[in-house]
């Protein structure tokens, strides 16, 4: 059987969108990320870290500062001058508060979960009472000089540490006032010393990172200063301090991540030590959390690095939105890509036949093409701002365009009979388009499926254009969180959801009607994507340890091949460290799957996966012309970077779309400029 022609889609170019500031919630291993553009990714950290739920900016919520969690509860402040609590289940705003003192640069909660101390830009320290689904304001204390950049509670919670211009001062919560004013001092004497950032150990020692460079150690009970390292050449803007408080790791503007040890010395008396250095980023360095002995960082360049030792071992993932981000309309040929605030719709290119025998590649008969920039913009207080994108989706034919923000769904029609295309906007009901939609997608006979953030589904007809409900699903004894993965049958007989709780259900159509068909059975891990079978009644579902399952929808069981599978997973799927991002089959053949990741594409051919065999020296094929072994059933290829999307166009024609990492970089700002054995 001859190889498919593959469409290699480089113009998918998203922006390396900076991270300001992360938040660990441990009992769950969740981290919070918030980016340049004001959205939040919650990766989960369990297994192979993922992008489990996003939170998509809003000219409302225009910019983050500073991320909080408590318990499963997750707050922030910024620029706008308010305190945010989200609903992780809808994806939205739930509560907000105005603080005194104008825009939030900083906040942090106490140990007993309930109080949050925010920190304003006119001095003032503003303390919130958190109560069970609620929060109020209790009070503030004394105004100080200047704006307060970073603060921390105490382990008893009756003491704040702040951090501004040229000071560290102490508060006492109960009395409002300040105890201690700490002077860092200053390098230059017109130049004011900024503190960027403050760790507190549990006998009151506060660690300071500055402006100068110097990371610092105070006696917080008697608001003096321990010892002083010139640890790093620029800005230090962020330390991070381990589970039992005994080592401490600073990074900033100078990338480097250096490590500090509390030891004891003579007169039991303790010294930090610096210990290791790691070399991760080439900019600046934003922010760090320690989840046990796994250290993650990321900073200007976006990307999330998590290093650990023993085994030394580094990974990278790429600032790359949620999936899906990518659709793929075969009978139009388009491609539409999601980025965070907009949409592109381009029409992909034709080769002739011609091959070049030396590159493998083929001719074009005509070029890929951009059809339509879609956006929604609004007025805020800062002027007009593009909404965040929540989900998008196409259909087949490439004629309706659906995208949801937190306003609402909005529907257009794509008319592309002449050289430039139109966009018509289609009138929707006002209770299908003022509900945000976390999931959406097209069925064959181009019904729409809308998964709202208020839970359950939505199956919208089309008359004459027009949208029309033709049924309300409810799914509440079903699910309890938003739905984020949707997939449908090429014949649209089943519709199949998928949380973030590892809860996947299927419902089958019946008098025109989805009702409730089955519940997979739930696997301790999340789902990170699901695909059914064009020709057979199967649905093959990946989980965040690369962990696959095939189940029969028709006898509403595992199939043989996932109950041997799952005896015998192959070793390229259990020593991956990156989540499959999607799964599609080859039409040609019914017992193949393919999935893949952020750098491969994997290949598994269900009738010789029970006759694999464990060999020494493994044999893996890096090009798609290779061919395999009969004893092998899995095939990788390796030939990409930030590999974001993989399906077919046609019976012989694939579409592969990538972000290429010389893209990433050459956005990114100038960094540190450092010598380097003596020269720059």
């Amino acid at each position: 059987m001859s190889n498919p022609k593959m469409h290699n889609v480089r113009f998918y170019k998203p922006a390396p969108n900076a991270v300001y500031c992360m938040a660990l919630q441990p009992q769950e291993s969740k981290l919070a990320i918030s980016r340049s553009d004001a959205r939040i990714e919650i990766w989960n950290l369990t297994h192979c870290p993922f992008i489990e739920r996003t939170i998509a900016s809003s000219a409302e919520n225009f910019s983050i500062e500073g991320l909080i969690w408590c318990d499963t509860r997750l707050f922030s402040v910024g620029l706008h001058g308010l305190l945010i609590e989200y609903d992780l289940y809808k994806l939205e705003v739930r509560n907000k508060l105005v603080v005194t003192g104008g825009a939030a640069f900083c906040l942090d909660i106490n140990a007993e979960k309930n109080r949050i101390a925010v920190g304003t830009e006119q001095g003032y320290l503003n303390i919130f009472k958190i109560a069970e689904d609620e929060m109020l304001f209790e009070k503030f204390l004394d105004k100080q000089e200047g704006r307060i950049l970073c603060l921390k509670f105490d382990q008893s919670g009756e003491f704040i540490v702040s951090g501004g211009l040229d000071a560290i001062r102490i508060w006492s919560v109960s009395t409002n006032q300040a105890l201690h004013k700490m002077v860092t001092g200053r390098s230059d004497s017109n130049k004011p010393t900024i503190v960027w950032c403050l760790a507190v150990t549990e006998d009151f020692t506060i660690i300071s990172g500055d402006s100068r460079g110097i990371l610092t150690v105070w006696d917080g009970k008697l608001g003096t200063q321990l010892e002083s390292y010139q640890s790093h050449r620029a800005d230090i803007l962020s330390v991070c301090l381990s589970e039992d408080k005994t080592s401490v790791y600073c990074a900033g503007v100078d990338p480097n991540i250096i490590n500090y040890v509390r030891v004891k010395v003579k007169d039991d008396t303790q010294k930090w030590v610096r210990s290791i250095q790691r070399k991760i980023h080439e900019h600046d360095v934003r922010a760090m959390v320690i989840d046990g002995h796994k250290l993650y960082s990321s900073g200007v360049d976006g990307y999330l690095a998590c290093s650990y030792h023993p085994p030394k071992t580094l990974l990278k993932f790429p600032p790359i939105l949620q999936n899906p981000c990518v659709k793929v309309c075969s009978k139009a040929r388009y491609v539409m890509l999601r980025y965070p605030d907009f949409i592109e719709v381009w029409s992909l290119g034709t080769a002739n036949n011609a091959k070049d025998e030396q590159t493998g590649l083929f001719m074009l008969d005509t070029n890929p093409k951009k059809l339509v920039v879609i956006r929604k913009t609004v007025k805020n207080a800062a002027g007009e701002r593009s909404e965040g994108i929540i989900c998008a989706t196409m259909s087949d034919d490439g004629t309706l365009i659906l995208y949801s923000t937190r306003l609402g769904v909005r529907l257009l029609k794509l008319e592309c009979d002449d050289e430039s295309p139109k966009l018509i906007p289609i009138e929707m009901m006002d209770d299908l388009g003022e509900v945000p939609c976390t999931s959406a997608i097209f069925t064959s006979n181009k019904r729409l499926i809308l998964a709202p953030n208020t839970g359950g589904l939505r199956v919208v007809g089309f008359d004459n254009d027009s949208p029309v409900l033709i049924q309300n699903v409810d799914a509440s004894s079903e699910f309890r969180d938003a739905i984020t993965l949707l997939t449908v049958s090429s014949c649209s007989q089943y519709v199949v959801g998928g949380n973030a709780k590892g809860d996947i259900v299927v419902w089958t159509l019946k008098n025109y009607q989805y009702i409730y068909y089955c519940k997979l059975p739930k696997y301790q891990l999340c789902p990170t994507a699901m695909a059914i079978h064009p020709k057979l009644p199967n649905l093959v579902v990946t989980y965040s340890d690369n962990k696959i399952i095939e189940f029969s929808l028709k006898e509403a069981q595992l199939t043989k091949f996932s109950r041997s599978l799952s005896k015998n997973l192959p070793k390229q799927l259990t020593t991956k460290y990156s989540t499959i991002r999607s799964v599609t089959f080859d039409p040609r053949v019914d017992h193949v799957i393919i999935l893949h990741d952020d750098d491969s594409i994997i290949v598994i051919d269900k009738d010789k996966v029970t006759c694999t065999k464990d060999v020494k020296v493994p044999r893996f094929e890096n090009n798609i012309d290779g061919r395999q072994s009969q004893q092998i059933a899995v095939r990788t290829i390796r030939k990409y970077k930030h590999l974001v999307h993989l399906s077919w166009l046609s019976d012989d024609e694939m579409v592969a779309v990538e972000v290429n990492p010389l893209g990433l970089i050459e956005q990114l700002p100038p960094c540190l400029v450092q010598n380097s054995f003596g020269r720059k």
